[in-house]
C-alpha cells in the first residue's frame, strides 16, 4: 500500500530576493585608477595622538606604582602593628607580675614580721592602748 504524498508549497525566494535588491542602493567598488593617493600627515596630526598615548601610558604606570607603594606601606605598617601588639601583651604580663609582687610585699603578715625582726616592734598589751578622741567645739 502506497502512502499519499503531500506537496508542500514553498515560498518563492527568488522573487523576494530580487525585490529586496531593487530597494537597496547600488554600490559599486571604486576603480583603482580613479583612487587618489593618500596625503602625508603633518607633524601636529602625528604628535597629538602620540603625546596623548605617551601621557596615558605614563599615567597608567604611575597608577600601578602607586598601587605597589600602597601595598608595601600596608604590609610594613601591619608588621609594625603586630610588633606593637606583641610588646603590649608582654607589658601586660609584666604589669600583672608587678601587681602580684606588690601584693606579696605589702601583705599584713609580712609587714608585721619585718617590723618585729628589723625594728624590734611588738604589739602592745591591751592595757597599754589608749584611745584619744579629738573633740571639736
Amino acid at each position: 500500500m502506497k502512502l499519499p504524498r503531500f506537496k508542500v508549497k514553498r515560498p518563492d525566494v527568488g522573487s523576494w530576493a530580487q525585490a529586496l535588491k531593487a530597494k537597496l542602493p547600488q554600490v559599486r567598488p571604486a576603480r583603482k585608477d580613479t583612487m587618489q593617493p593618500s596625503r602625508m600627515l603633518s607633524g601636529s596630526e602625528v604628535f597629538v595622538p602620540a603625546a596623548t598615548s605617551l601621557l596615558l601610558t605614563l599615567m597608567v604606570m604611575g597608577s600601578a606604582m602607586a598601587v605597589i607603594f600602597s601595598a608595601y606601606e600596608y604590609r610594613r605598617l601591619f608588621n609594625q602593628h603586630q610588633v606593637l601588639v606583641q610588646q603590649w601583651d608582654d607589658l601586660q604580663v609584666e604589669w600583672g607580675q608587678y601587681l602580684l609582687e606588690q601584693s606579696v610585699w605589702s601583705a599584713h603578715h609580712r609587714v608585721e614580721a619585718v617590723a618585729a625582726d628589723k625594728m624590734n616592734m611588738v604589739v602592745p598589751a591591751t592595757e597599754a592602748i589608749e584611745i584619744v578622741r579629738n573633740e571639736q567645739r
